[in-house]
């Protein structure tokens, strides 16, 4: 039976915007979005509602909600994106490292413009040229970032330098120039105009035009000849044999010229993988993987929407159609086939999730034997009883008592995991004494209510062994140190150091997270130390 909506929300607004759930913790369980805030929220408390195991225990650890009122679903879905990845909600569809994804950038606000490739797209940046900057993406792969702009630099050689050539001359060619790689804008080589007309080629690429690009090259290619510029004319044929290369090795898909997207998933029981096919003109022009985690929640239709919703919010490249295997409410121009050329297409889009999923699946397989061998090793070295699946590394970071911090750094299942570092400031040490503040952080960390350590980790020799060991007082965790000099490891109740062989794998594991925590806790020092300086 579903879960008792809370008296307060029995008059939410029936408004557009954001919904959250929260824990008894005051944490965001899950952050969601509705054209009517009311009938969405609601929903998940009616009795009759259907709803998956996981979810019925999301319902249930509920114990506050709130919202955000927008003016409409665009504005909505894009609060929705951007509060998501602010604060990872465990309960919601995360596309994983799309903090990584790369955009290619071509920015026509500059009089010479410039191929460049960027993290993120910046909407807000106006042009005072009155032209646009354009970007295509996002890659979710940096190899086929690397190949795209490869391409662009050998069939249109444009600049990449960064002299804003506004006033020309500026300056004399560089190694680009007579390697080919650029027409030397800066010494008025090419004019703007041509070099303008060069950039249109360039848009037209990355927009899949293969064959309105090659038509006009052969255009000019017998115009240049004719004019008996042979040069010139050579330069066209370059270019054209490297896009009829490059046009053999894509796959028609669609003879009518489309530009549809195509969205299909892979799942078992906790994973999925949602994989896009991107067609323009008729071609396939790129393949995304997204590797999504807590998908028990979902139905297929909701993963594939909270995926593409995701995914549009970060993307200027708009098909005229979306091709999926389930309706989408919330994503217009959504085309469900039966039967046919596209649901042929379709199908083949969720072989490619599966193949993606066994793919990583064996990777992921082949890093966990290497780690649990390590962890295997280090068990057996340090007598523990089990193995050491949580390991907490500390170190400190300070400059003579200042700004003295300590961090702390988690491998789970002998792997680092970034999720759970956590970051102190020194509050009850004045000078420099590093063992002392070892003890304070960790006897700060002990009184949080996280997942206990099954072996921690700290960075030093004796002095900061016996400081850890008192602040824990009578618990029962193991704890041990290395020494960076001689990469000796400190146990409690030994007089003498261990000393593993350099290629030990349990040393190896030690020292990855040692290292870790020294990095963590000095980035930690470092932005400190220039705040302070900025504040003086």
């Amino acid at each position: 039976m579903a879960e008792k909506l809370p008296a307060k929300l029995i008059k939410i607004t029936t408004k557009p915007g954001v919904y959250y759930f929260y824990d008894k913790n005051g944490k965001i369980l899950y952050i969601g979005k509705a054209k009517n805030l009311k009938n969405r929220v609601n929903s998940y408390f009616r009795k009759s509602a259907d709803l998956a195991p996981d979810k019925k225990i999301l319902i249930q650890k509920i114990k506050k909600i709130n919202y955000t009122v927008v003016s409409n679903e665009t504005e909505a879905l894009l609060l929705e994106s951007t509060l998501i990845k602010k604060h990872q909600p465990p309960y919601n569809i995360i596309l994983k490292d799309d903090k990584y994804w790369q955009y290619i950038k071509v920015n026509l606000a500059e009089p010479f413009p410039r191929i460049t490739t960027v993290r993120k797209i910046d909407r807000n940046k106006n042009s005072q040229t009155g032209r646009p900057i354009k970007y295509f993406g996002p890659y979710t792969s940096g190899l086929a970032v690397r190949q795209t702009m490869w391409l662009i630099k050998k069939i249109f050689p444009l600049r990449n330098c960064n002299r804003k050539l506004v006033k020309l001359p500026d300056g004399k060619v560089c190694l680009q120039y007579h390697l080919g790689l650029c027409l030397g804008p800066c010494e008025k080589l090419i004019s703007q105009n041509d070099y303008l007309k060069l950039v249109k080629l360039t848009v037209d690429f990355l927009n899949g035009r293969m064959e309105k690009i090659i038509r006009g090259l052969t255009n000019k290619m017998k115009q240049a000849a004719t004019e008996h510029e042979f040069e010139k004319a050579k330069i066209y044929r370059d270019q054209i044999q490297a896009l009829e290369k490059l046009k053999i090795k894509q796959k028609v898909v669609a003879p009518n010229h489309s530009n549809q997207d195509y969205f299909n998933l892979y799942r078992t029981k906790d994973e999925a993988v949602v994989t896009l096919f991107q067609i323009r003109d008729g071609k396939l022009l790129n393949q995304s993987n997204f590797f999504l985690k807590r998908s028990a929640l979902f139905s297929d239709q909701e993963i594939i929407e909270q995926t593409a919703n995701q995914y549009y919010t970060q993307t200027t490249d708009l098909p005229r159609e979306i091709i999926v295997p389930n309706k989408i409410k919330t994503i217009k121009k959504v085309l469900v086939p039966q039967k046919g050329k596209k649901k042929n297409l379709l199908d083949l889009v969720k072989t490619n999730a599966q193949e993606y999923y066994q793919l990583q699946l064996a990777s992921w397989e082949k890093k966990a034997t290497v780690a649990d061998k390590k962890l295997i090793a280090l068990k057996t070295i340090l007598r523990l009883d089990t193995l050491p699946l949580r390991i907490e590394g500390y170190d400190i970071s300070n400059l003579g008592g200042q700004q003295a911090v300590g961090s702390m750094v988690v491998m789970t299942n002998g792997k680092l995991d970034k999720s759970q570092y956590r970051r102190f400031k020194i509050k009850t040490i004045n000078q420099a004494n590093d063992p002392a503040m070892i003890g304070e952080i960790i006897k700060r960390r002990l009184k949080n209510n996280w997942t206990p350590p099954d072996l921690i980790l700290v960075d030093g020799g004796k002095p900061q062994l016996t400081a850890a060991l008192s602040a824990i007082k009578n618990q029962k965790i193991k704890i041990i140190s290395l020494a960076k000099k001689q990469e000796e490891i400190y146990l409690p109740g030994q007089k003498l150091p261990l000393k593993l062989v350099k290629f030990s794998p349990a040393l190896q594991l030690l020292q990855q997270l040692r290292d870790e925590a020294h990095r963590f806790a000095i980035n930690y020092h470092r932005r400190l130390k220039r705040r302070a300086n900025q504040d003086d």
